[in-house]
């Protein structure tokens, strides 16, 4: 049987006192020892890796996580989100082949988690070719502000791109140039029109 499905997580006893959640309050999906390690936060809530590296993947504070339960903010370490601490209770509670917790990888900027394949792993426990080697969690969010102007941004982009364009032709830039010529003219017209216009007004005022 494959230690990784969701399933064989030993039962509390009758005797048992403070039996940890044995799943992530944000999923619901069971803790096991890859991408759902039981991570602890400093307000000692625990959720699961990939949980949290969705929640930061898309945080435009990228350097802590803020607790979805009591929005405490925990500063993360300086090796990245796998480093936070393992939640010692949940994983006494998770089957003896996955007491050891495999070494995460965190690339925020391709939003993946990725297995290290361990090198001293116990010949006891399942391969890491029994899990998947890697997880996407998602790309990061631009910071605020950002997207709707790299948006516009690209859009005036390739309007100017696609004048450039047309106009490298021989026939518009002929058409362009009698255009300018035509505006010209219209606009010297309407502000001799305008001046002459204004003068007769002042002219009949100060006669009355």
């Amino acid at each position: 049987m494959d230690p990784y499905l969701e399933v064989g997580l030993r039962s509390p006893g009758p005797d048992d006192q403070d039996t940890p959640d044995l799943e992530c309050s944000i999923c619901f999906s069971q803790f096991n020892n890859v991408f759902r390690t039981p991570k602890m936060l400093q307000c000692q809530h625990t959720f699961c890796l990939e949980c949290l590296a969705r929640m930061n993947v898309k945080s435009a504070k990228p350097d802590s996580i803020q607790c979805p339960l009591c929005r405490g903010l925990t500063p993360l370490p300086a090796l990245g989100l796998p480093k936070l601490t393992t939640d010692p209770a949940v994983v006494s509670y998770l089957p003896a082949a996955m007491q050891r917790v495999y070494s995460i990888r965190f690339n925020r900027k391709k939003g993946k988690l990725q297995v290290k394949r361990p090198t001293d792993a116990a010949p006891s426990l399942p391969t890491v070719r029994s899990v998947s080697q890697s997880l996407d969690v998602g790309l990061p969010s631009p910071p605020e502000g950002d997207g709707e102007r790299g948006d516009l941004e690209a859009g005036r982009g390739r309007r100017v791109r696609a004048l450039l364009r047309v106009c490298r032709r021989p026939g518009c830039k002929a058409s362009l140039l009698v255009s300018v010529v035509v505006m010209t003219v219209l606009l010297t017209g309407i502000i001799i029109f305008l001046k002459g216009h204004f003068s007769k007004r002042f002219k009949i005022l100060s006669v009355k």
